[in-house]
């Protein structure tokens, strides 16, 4: 499965299939990372606290760090608008 048509409700959201779900490991319920790519939505699972870590290794460094923190939080946390119910 590389590409399938989804529909968008009435609110904009997307039911993705069970199978991408499944392939990547998108949990029900659980959260997502969106990230828009020129003109592409890309959907992927969240960063676990594990690969963040690994992924930051050497990036601070005693005394100075080498990556501001306000873009490592950002890494982390990516910045997503939620609407209010």
């Amino acid at each position: 499965m590389s590409e399938e048509e989804v529909m968008l409700d009435d609110k904009g959201r997307i039911l993705i299939p069970k199978a991408a779900r499944e392939k990547v490991g998108l949990q029900l319920g659980g959260k997502a990372r969106l990230k828009v790519e020129k003109q592409k939505i890309v959907i992927s699972p969240p960063v676990s606290p594990e690969e963040f870590i690994r992924e930051m290794e050497g990036c601070i460094k005693e005394g100075t760090a080498a990556i501001n923190p306000l873009d490592l939080k950002k890494m982390w946390e990516p910045n997503t608008k939620r609407s209010k119910k």
